[in-house]
């Protein structure tokens, strides 16, 4: 017979247990980071509001661990839907100057935003200040470029930073803030916001509904209604070279998980992000046709923490991350449309940051975050969305086991049950935690955006938002908080919500009073926006467990070979996609360049009018597209050739019509083009 003792001991055996195999293959190598921050170009008052866009594919080479499902995460073999990083710059009449950026990662990285103010500093006016490196939190980007050795070795499959593909990373999103700002343009500006139902869902309804247990409040149980619907939107038109003023883009926020795509998938993907995005700048490309400048929908993250996508139970995958996205995308293309009459050029741009050590200075305004960073049981046992096999059901890990903790309670940490007990101090040490937290507000023209390094959840968004709204005498809704933004803290739930301790709250690393603490240091940012606070040190040195997960670096010896013939993939349910399969030989990973357009689509009549094919709203069918895929195979020939496959889903074929897939050059290797293939004409699977 269990007893009560024989239960913790076994409890506390298998916490030790998961942290020693997370832990197990941590590179003893150290990689040390020097960051200077060089002061920016001198600013320039022109006496009006410009602005500019930029969007560069940031998405690396085959074999990188994805960031967001953890030890369940599977390496990215290919792409689906391609990762960028859009940057959305802007300057008042006054010479003040932000860079809003958006990228597909799971979160910015404190390092990651230091050393691309750092490369930018000589070219732009963009201060480390006034830049704003979001990520949209997709769990199929890589990770390993994170600012603590913690999330270095626990967001992700593999364990270490890669210095390799942080220098990637920095160098492709520095490439965009200047390319938007060296591409500037007189600009007008609108603001506003639209609702969204139906497409999310409250996946801790319980915490959620905690946070009114004692106000008397009415508040609804449904989780399709306990969540924050507000998109919101800067839309930005810029002066052509006639003097007229036209579309190019826009930056906007909305809460939503981007958890469609499950942990087995082997895509580097944006997730829902790609077709909120997407939407928007296939619509302005249609409408507007050639213009001097890209089309750009930098779409980031609000208070999503416990927003998750509505997807149809045991529906995760790439159909339902696009009905969803593509739903949201269009209700984006409607409210910049709508924005039209309230477009000016007469807006103000502030900024104002600081950097806080939790550990030197974890307390303000009589407000206390925990002394030590600790990792609740709910954490290891995964969300409801992501769960981890076996420890999700498992007594005291499974979610909601805080409220049978009543022993134990008065520590700092409060009812959250510490992975390993008291030996988690010894594998999990205090320096490997992120401690130094990146602090910013930006507004622009009536917006606040409060960019926080955690993922809030949406009471606690409130909660911040109020405190700002408070300080600057404005609006509550003119305050928009921005998740997983310069940095990564993990989650921040309200006191209510923590005291449950879902895997939102067992991820709340700091204790109960994260969101109050957040809450003051909003606040406090807000009271000096007049004076424009930047209380950043001149440099910093890091020192981060190291490992590489980089191609190896091969020469090719081949040549570039189809492997057979098209072949047909019928579609066997709801859920599942139809493809046409094409498979060669090509240069190995370290070379194959991801981040480049690789695959599209021909079609022709006849044989002598090959052309590159088009869907019918005017969408080139390529791998920057929706629906065109390219993945390494995992095998490397005695030539150093390696394999690779593209598929095409969701065809829209025309009878009688030839269709072929084109492979573009790499290295020395030129046009490879598939045999041709009609509808129904080629062997099926």
């Amino acid at each position: 017979m269990l007893t009560k003792k024989s239960i913790e001991r076994f409890k506390a055996f298998v916490s030790v247990a998961v942290i020693a195999i997370l832990m197990a293959g941590c590179s003893p190598r150290i990689c040390r980071l020097e960051i200077e921050r060089p002061l920016p170009l001198s600013p320039s008052n022109t006496g009006h509001l410009v602005a500019g866009l930029s969007k560069v594919d940031i998405t690396p080479p085959p074999g990188i661990s994805k960031a967001g499902y953890s030890m369940m995460a599977h390496k990215g073999e290919g792409v689906r839907n391609r990762l960028h990083a859009r940057a959305v710059y802007l300057r008042d009449s006054r010479g003040n100057a932000v860079a809003l950026v958006q990228c597909d990662l799971l979160s910015g990285s404190r390092l990651l935003h230091h050393r691309v103010a750092e490369l930018i500093a000589p070219v732009t006016d963009v201060s480390a200040r006034g830049l704003m490196l979001s990520g949209t939190h997709t769990h199929s980007a890589p990770g390993n470029y994170f600012s603590s050795n913690f999330y270095n070795s626990f967001a992700s499959g593999k364990s270490g930073f890669d210095h390799d593909l942080f220098e990637f990373l920095a160098n492709k999103i520095a490439h965009a803030v200047v390319d938007a700002c060296r591409n500037r343009r007189p600009a007008k500006i609108a603001t506003g916001t639209t609702e969204i139902y139906g497409m999310t869902r409250n996946r801790s309804i319980e915490p959620y509904l905690a946070n009114f247990e004692d106000s008397g409040r009415d508040v609804s149980r449904d989780p399709l209604k306990a969540v924050n619907p507000v998109l919101t939107m800067v839309r930005i038109d810029l002066m052509d070279d006639e003097g007229n003023y036209r579309p190019a883009g826009a930056f906007s926020s909305f809460s939503i998980h981007p958890t469609v795509v499950p942990y087995w998938n082997d895509f580097y993907t944006a997730d829902v992000f790609g077709y909120i995005s997407g939407e928007l700048e296939a619509d302005l490309r249609q409408r507007e046709g050639t213009t001097p400048w890209p089309m750009v929908h930098a779409a980031v993250n609000c208070t999503h923490a416990d927003n998750s996508p509505n997807y149809v139970k045991g529906g995760q995958g790439f159909s339902e991350a696009r009905r969803i996205g593509v739903a949201i995308g269009k209700r984006a293309v409607s409210l910049f449309w709508s924005l039209g009459s309230g477009l000016s050029d007469d807006i103000a741009i502030r900024s104002v940051c600081r950097e806080v050590d939790l550990y030197e200075h974890p307390a303000i305004d009589g407000i206390s975050v925990c002394s030590r960073p600790v990792v609740g049981n709910a954490l290891t046992a995964g969300a409801e969305d992501g769960k981890t096999p076996v420890l999700y059901w498992t007594p005291f890990f499974r979610e909601g086991w805080g409220t049978s903790r009543w022993f134990f309670t008065g520590s700092c940490q409060g009812r959250k049950r510490h992975v390993g007990w008291i030996f988690q101090p010894l594998i999990l040490k205090k320096r490997d935690f992120p401690h130094v937290a990146f602090f910013q507000l930006i507004q622009v023209g009536d917006r606040v955006f409060v960019p926080m390094p955690f993922e809030i959840t949406f009471q606690a968004g409130r909660v911040i938002s109020s405190h700002v709204a408070d300080r600057l005498a404005i609006d509550t809704q003119k305050v928009v908080v921005v998740s997983c933004s310069n940095g990564y803290f993990g989650y921040a739930t309200t006191p209510a919500e923590y005291g449950l301790q879902n895997y939102e709250g067992g991820h709340t690393l700091y204790g109960p009073e994260t969101v109050p603490f957040l809450a003051r240091q909003a606040a406090f940012l807000a009271g000096k926006m007049d004076q424009g606070l930047t209380d950043l040190p001149k440099h910093w040195s890091v020192d981060l467990k190291a490992n590489s997960f980089f191609p190896e670096k091969l020469e090719p010896q081949g040549s570039r070979t189809a492997l057979g013939n098209v072949s047909y993939h019928a579609s066997s349910g709801k859920l599942d996609e139809s493809y046409y399969r094409f498979r060669w030989l090509d240069v190995p990973p370290c070379m194959i360049d991801f981040d480049r357009p690789l695959v599209r689509i021909e079609s022709a009549k006849d044989m002598d009018s090959w052309s590159p094919l088009y869907s019918t709203d005017g969408r080139a069918v390529d791998d920057g597209g929706y629906d065109l895929s390219v993945r390494f195979c995992g095998r490397i020939n005695s030539d150093n050739m390696g394999e690779y496959e593209a598929r095409w889903y969701n065809p829209e074929t025309v009878p009688g019509r030839r269709y072929r897939f084109v492979v573009l050059p790499r290295g020395t290797f030129r046009t490879l083009r598939s045999g041709p293939f009609t509808q129904g004409g080629c062997r099926p699977e």
